[in-house]
């Protein structure tokens, strides 16, 4: 089975930090960002692609040519178009279903090993928040976003439908890029994705985040 790592962006919340350090590879205890998402891969994994863009040289450099004898290839993302823009810059190179993680988020290896066993899925997580683009779940199945609690953790597994869908195009700051979860949510429609519960995650975003990961590794 293959996997796209999404490691493409600036960074921006974690800044001054990141403008020389690309969010990947800052540490969370003796290990970066991109190493634990690398090690969270669930053994099916054969192949491994990493969408880059800020500071590339650097990310390249740190994970080289494989982990674990399996081979990584790297896809530069020029414009950052999104979530679903990185994904969609793989379309030739990604067959069956496949893994899509975020780099800058902390999984269990367990958590995906169950959303791979099915061939569409997303990973979600009970948040003490209240969030405006929650999941919303209908018999056990990926029912598009709402109101709620119930975190989109950055973790799914695609099939060759999603390249059939339109991307949706959604607003972040001053520009628009392309949602991954939002395309999802017009998948869903026609097709069945499994809900996945993850029994830990943890985002690295802002500072907060980080000091909070730091103190629990």
């Amino acid at each position: 089975m293959q996997a796209v790592i999404l490691a493409a962006g600036k960074g921006a919340r974690l800044r001054p930090l990141t403008y020389e350090i690309p969010k990947p590879l800052i540490q969370i205890g003796d290990k970066t960002l991109i190493q634990r998402a690398l090690e969270a891969l669930p053994d099916s994994i054969d192949e491994i692609f990493v969408v880059v863009n800020h500071l590339r040289e650097q990310i390249i450099e740190a994970v080289g040519a494989q982990w674990h004898t399996i081979p990584i290839r790297y896809v530069i993302q020029e414009p950052l178009s999104g979530t679903a823009g990185a994904v969609i810059l793989l379309r030739e190179h990604l067959h069956g279903s496949f893994l899509v993680i975020n780099s800058d988020d902390l999984y269990k290896k367990e958590d995906l090993q169950r959303l791979v066993c099915h061939d569409r899925a997303i990973l979600v997580f009970e948040s003490e928040k209240h969030l405006e683009a929650a999941a919303q779940v209908e018999r056990g199945r990926f029912a598009g976003l709402g109101p709620g609690s119930l975190a989109v953790c950055g973790a799914y597994v695609l099939d060759q439908h999603f390249f059939d869908m339109e991307p949706v195009e959604i607003h972040v700051g001053s520009h628009t890029e392309y949602g991954l979860p939002q395309t999802l949510a017009t998948l869903a429609n026609p097709y069945v994705i499994q809900v996945v519960w993850a029994t830990s995650w943890q985002q690295v975003g802002t500072h907060e985040e980080l000091q909070r990961a730091q103190n629990t590794r």
